[in-house]
């Protein structure tokens, strides 16, 4: 007996379960499942959105889903300059270290100011976009005028004839001592990569700041992964035309051989030596001086005609 009235409760528990599941307004269950629906739509809605931010941060350079490179570098914002609100793409991963500010273009032309600097981790730069046109792109040292796959990109902050104010401006904070290249994708009216218009973190001896803008000028650019070519291609240097063909019964000359390297000048001959004076005569001997000899007798005077007188003798 005991059992059938517990077998007895369990079936009315059962149907009266039955009724409240397939009781209420069929209205209400079209509510719900409306409710659901909406609540999928704005969740797609969400994602939409999401990627949208997605699609800006691969442009910011962070939020990526191309970002397989590990930067050296942060984005912390974006600013588009005048009433437009600051964009805060991230929160800095460390301490605050040191500001360094840089102008991109304005009176300077198509150069960062300073075109290179050194950083240590937790400093922040500030990039500040001056006339006209360009952009902060994060390149590779072989490849400086190429966006780095994941690489931070500002994307073009325009500021005609420096009219917006406060002017456009980009910051990231540098997260170690690695090297970081940079430069302007701008192609109108003139490649600025091509031009030069490079930027440097932290450079080293090999790869220097100046061998970095050195590249780029040679390369000229590209337009980026799409593999299209630079507006300026790098000029190639073409072979001269060849001597036309002569016929076959001609003979064909012989080349003729490059004339031997010109002898190097012979060395002037030394100064001629002053000829040698000739051998002094020797000393002419003077003639042995006359002995004292007896005084010869002297003449007798001549006898005049008619003199009879004889000189007479001379004393002995």
């Amino acid at each position: 007996m005991a059992r059938l009235l517990i077998l007895a409760a369990c079936l009315a528990r059962a149907f009266a379960t039955m009724d409240y599941n397939t009781g209420g307004s069929p209205n209400e269950g079209d509510v719900g499942q409306k409710n659901a629906m909406d609540m999928s739509s704005g969740y797609g809605e969400a994602m939409t959105k999401e990627g949208a931010g997605q699609k800006n941060a691969v442009n910011m350079g962070s939020g990526s889903p191309e970002a397989v490179v590990d930067s050296p570098v942060a984005v912390i914002s974006s600013y588009q300059g005048g009433n437009a609100p600051v964009e805060q793409i991230a929160q800095p991963p460390m301490p605050k270290g040191m500001m360094h500010k840089v102008t991109v273009g304005g009176e300077a032309g198509l150069v960062f100011s300073p075109s290179s600097l050194v950083a240590a981790p937790g400093d922040m730069v500030e990039f500040t976009f001056m006339s006209q046109n360009h952009t902060l792109t994060q390149s590779t040292f072989s490849k400086p005028c190429l966006k780095m796959q994941g690489g931070a990109d500002s994307g073009f902050l325009p500021n005609p004839n420096n009219t917006i104010n406060p002017a456009p401006s980009y910051v990231f904070q540098v997260k170690d001592t690695k090297p970081a290249w940079f430069y302007c994708k701008q192609k109108k009216p003139a490649n600025h990569c091509g031009k030069g218009m490079t930027f440097s973190i932290n450079p080293t001896a090999d790869k220097s700041h100046e061998m970095f803008m050195q590249m780029a000028i040679q390369q000229n650019g590209t337009a980026g992964a799409t593999g299209m070519t630079s507006m300026a291609p790098i000029p190639t240097v073409t072979a001269p035309n060849p001597p036309p063909e002569t016929s076959a019964s001609a003979p064909v000359p012989a080349a003729a051989s490059p004339p031997p390297p010109a002898a190097p000048p012979a060395e002037a001959p030394p100064p001629a030596a002053p000829p040698a004076a000739p051998p002094a005569a020797p000393p002419v001997e003077s003639p042995p001086a006359p002995q004292n000899l007896a005084a010869e007798p002297a003449a007798p005077p001549a006898v005049a005609p008619g003199d009879s007188t004889l000189p007479s003798p001379p004393e002995r």
